[in-house]
Parts: C-alpha cells; structure tokens; sequence
C-alpha cells in the first residue's frame, strides 16, 4: 500500500488545531494542493485500519495486562448509525454521541490502545469485548490479568477471558450472586473475603472493601495485589482523554460510520506516533501538541514515514 497519503492524513492530524474534521486537517495543514475533498477520499479509500493492525502485531507485546473500558464520543447531529442519546456516568445525564469500547494494553507504567470497536445495533458493548478479546488472542498475547470495571463483569465477558486461558480482577456490582447470595447481604461486616462461585459456575475469590467488592479468578491473590491491579484499569482513562483532546477522536464530523472508524484509527497511530516523539524529545503529549500546532517543533516527515513503513 502506499504510505504517503496516510502519512499526509496524519501530519495533518497531528498540526492541525481541528484535526476532527477534513475541513480543519486542510485549515491546519500548510499545502495549498491538499484540500478537503482530498483528505474526504483518502479517508474512503485508504487501508489505515489493516495498517495499525499489522503495527499492533509488530509491537512485541508480552504479558503485561489487558484493560477494557468504553466512552462516548459525543457528536451534535444525528444523521450516523450508532448516535443515540447515551447516559453520561460521570454527570448523570444524557448526550448525543456515539459509544466506543477500546481494547489496551499496559505493563503497569505505559499504555498502548490495540483496538476499538463502535457501539451500533445488533450487538452488545458485550459483545464487543468478546470480539476484542478475541482479537487480542489471535495477536498472540499473553497478559497477566485482564482489567475492567463492573460494567463488563457478565457472564459472556468472565467466561471468555477464562476459556482465553487468563485470568481477569474486575469490579463486581452488590446484587451481584456468589453461592446464590446476594454480595450485599452475605456479611455485614465491611472488610471480608472468600471464594466461591458466580452464576455460571465462575469460580472468584471476592473481596469486600466498605460499599465495594472486587473478584478475581485468581483465588491465590492477596488483597493487596487485587488492588494494585485494579489501580492499573484506570490508565485507560488518561488513553480516552489523550485521544478526545489531542488525537482528533472528540467530535468527528464524519456522517459514515466506515469513514469515522478510520478517522479514530488515524488518531491511534497519532496517539503511537506521540508517544514515538515524546520519547524522543522528553516532552508530555499535550506540550508536544502545542508546540506542532504553533510551528515551534517541526515535523520529521522521514520519521514519521519511516514510522509508518515499519507498520507496513
């Protein structure tokens, strides 16, 4: 395939001020002969999303962890499969967007997005962990522990990572069952653990922290270690907040769902690409953003195609 076109789309992403849209990367972008219509057909025709999988693949993974979390891209017009109104979990109210289940990796310091799958009819956010999870394993990985929140902790998620052959620390919900009782009302007492079994046979060991209870299908740990892996779920947050604010993911103005699902795969690479040059220059991400944007760090198009070409 031919790189230059995808390594324009993403310079382009990655100086520009709007890099949501194909007008603000042709805005942004210091070329007369690019324009939007020229960033609209190479975001038709290119292969940005086998390219970022053959990059996966080439990164050399192993074990570390696998964290599983979605988020909601909000978008202002209908018009898109997929946007519907969407509570919000941190307002508690609703907004028009689009929800986003994204598959990372981590080894406890850093955090790589591997993949991501958009919310639409037809299939659960269920369903779509099983299909990254899926994915994950068809790359050859071999984490330590899957992570995730109580959201994904069903039967079809639990029981997926276990058939996968790892083992998963998750989040439980209260009136949740373990040995047909209800969590909230088998001890009273505040800090407890015990082993048992959830619907479906899954076998955890739970512990109860105040009004939380955590599980694993690891019975051999310890409430400390549950607890240090449970913190590392939370690195997927600072990954959605880098791709909304810097890698063009909040807002997208595409009106095609398989038009905005390449654009997000440009804002992966963008995302490695930064974090490609923050290694290189010792900057965070959103100093190196600013100083593209404002022309005070040029960019290194032999890099960055020399970045792509190992993709390739």
């Amino acid at each position: 395939m031919s790189i230059t076109p995808l390594a324009t789309y993403l310079e382009a992403m990655l100086v520009s001020v709007d890099n949501q849209s194909c007008s603000g990367l042709a805005d942004g972008f210091d070329s007369e002969s690019i324009s939007h219509d020229w960033f609209q057909r190479t975001l038709k025709d290119s292969k940005v999303c086998s390219l970022y999988q053959d990059l996966v693949n080439k990164l050399g993974l192993e074990g570390g962890y696998l964290l599983l979390d979605d988020t909601i891209l909000e978008k202002h017009t209908l018009g898109i499969e997929g946007i519907c109104k969407l509570l919000d979990t941190k307002t508690g109210g609703f907004i028009l967007g689009l929800s986003v289940v994204l598959l990372c990796w981590s080894d406890g310091k850093k955090t790589i997005p591997l993949a991501f799958l958009p919310y639409t009819k037809g299939k659960s956010k269920h369903d779509l962990a099983v299909e990254l999870l899926g994915q994950a394993k068809e790359w050859g990985l071999t984490p330590k522990y899957t992570l995730f929140d109580a959201w994904y902790a069903s039967q079809k998620v639990l029981k997926t990572v276990i058939r996968l052959g790892w083992h998963f620390v998750t989040r439980l919900r209260k009136n949740r069952y373990l040995d047909g009782k209800q969590l909230k009302t088998r001890c009273r007492h505040p800090h407890w653990h015990t082993i048992g079994k959830l619907k479906g046979g899954i076998e955890v060991k739970v512990f109860r922290r105040g009004s939380k209870f955590y599980a694993t299908s690891d019975t051999s740990l310890e409430w400390k270690t549950v607890k240090k892996l449970y913190k590392i779920r939370a690195e997927i947050e600072e990954v959605f907040r880098v791709l909304k604010q810097e890698c063009g993911w909040q807002g997208v103005q595409q009106r095609n769902i398989n038009t905005y699902s390449h654009h997000l795969t440009f804002g992966l690479l963008a995302y490695h690409y930064l974090q490609r040059l923050k290694l290189q220059t010792r900057s965070g991400v959103f100093v190196l953003r600013r100083r593209l944007i404002s022309r005070k760090l040029t960019l290194n198009r032999d890099d960055l195609i020399a970045f792509l070409d190992t993709a390739a």
